[in-house]
């Protein structure tokens, strides 16, 4: 491209070829003998010391360019907000606290009797400060409490631990001495906040009273004393209802019209150490091979939190209390994760809000 196209600036000419040029004249490059508008706007800079102007729609020369095409926006329609949405904001929600694998008696680097009872305030804390907050959007007055296995470490020495990982080595010990007077405590104080507890229990692997292929009873699992020892230390308070049957495996319970499987999960064979496909496959079986209805899968076991939808089964992963224990570590290569999941229920919307609490730190996830 050349400048020698360009009159001088001070000429008249080139005082009119810059005003059409400002003014947006789309045409001008052709008269001028430019092959596009962008060469015309490189001269116009280099001699002229000019910058290429915004253009505007209204700015353009319709007559210049037969071959250029002006579309107008879509109109933008705004809809005016509707009574209806206001549902979002209403009908009761139930919030629902998973507890699980709390290992009551372990002990590991980071973990033992004082501090399980410190993250179990923890959690209270965290419980209280979920209700608050959404009741400033729906009702909240029912709290639920799934129980999911491994309350107790056990006392299989050789099996389920070794000697240097107990801090306290019975199991009866574990749960009179530890887990009944804080587990109470924790459900008590929580009346202060909701109208009414349920609580629901199923058992464990470490719970196991002896070796499996030496079990004679259903009964014969340490949780599940645990759990009819709570039953009957809050039988005194009529808002909380703990579940009758407590000596199952696993249990199917209703919160707010949606139905739950509880399970521990230690029936899941991982593969690889990854307990995903497992999950998935067995979720599905299940589904299909047990007579009652079912919308979402609670469990615990694997020390990490998680949420999986595997074909229409959504399941829901508890986490753990413990840290730093050889478990997790040894069976899928990762450590424990202290947390514990807390979600909400709506009758019309299923979980509406899910949170993880960080046990450890007192911290929402």
């Amino acid at each position: 491209m050349s400048t020698t196209r360009l009159p001088p600036k001070e000429s008249k000419e080139g005082q009119e070829i810059i005003r059409r040029y400002l003014s947006g004249d789309r045409s001008l490059y052709k008269k001028l003998g430019y092959y596009e508008h962008r060469n015309l706007a490189r001269a116009m800079e280099k001699t002229y010391r000019i910058d290429s102007p915004k253009i505007s729609y209204a700015n353009l020369n319709l007559e210049a360019g037969k071959n250029e095409q002006i579309r107008s926006l879509p109109e933008i329609k705004i809809e005016p907000l509707r009574s209806e949405h206001s549902d979002l904001s209403e009908g009761e929600e139930v919030q629902v606290a998973l507890i699980s694998d709390i290992h009551g008696g372990l002990k590991t680097p980071t973990y033992n009797s004082k501090v399980f009872v410190k993250r179990l305030n923890n959690y209270k804390q965290a419980i209280i400060k979920f209700a608050l907050l959404h009741r400033k959007m729906r009702p909240i007055k029912k709290l639920v409490l799934p129980m999911l296995g491994d309350m107790v470490q056990g006392q299989q020495i050789g099996t389920q631990m070794l000697v240097e990982d107990c801090d306290i080595i019975g199991a009866e010990d574990q749960i009179y001495d530890l887990l009944l007077p804080n587990l109470t405590t924790f459900v008590v104080n929580l009346l202060q906040v909701f109208e009414e507890i349920e609580i629901y229990g199923v058992e464990g692997n470490h719970g196991n009273i002896d070796r499996r292929r030496n079990t004679l009873t259903k009964r014969s699992n340490w949780d599940t004393v645990f759990y009819r020892g709570l039953k009957a230390a809050l039988s005194q308070y009529s808002r909380i209802k703990v579940e009758p049957e407590l000596n199952t495996w696993w249990k199917i319970i209703d919160i707010n019209n949606w139905k739950f499987f509880m399970v521990h999960l230690d029936q899941i064979i991982s593969y690889q150490g990854i307990p995903f496909y497992g999950i998935s496959r067995k979720g599905l079986r299940w589904k299909q091979s047990i007579p009652q209805h079912f919308d979402y899968i609670l469990g615990g076991h694997f020390h990490n939190p998680n949420f999986l939808y595997n074909d229409g089964v959504p399941t829901i992963i508890n986490g753990t209390f413990v840290s730093d224990s050889d478990f997790p570590l040894v069976r899928m290569g990762l450590r424990d994760v202290p947390q514990q999941i807390c979600f909400f229920m709506n009758k019309k919307y299923g979980i509406t809000a899910q949170y993880r609490v960080q046990l450890d730190l007192g911290r929402i996830i």
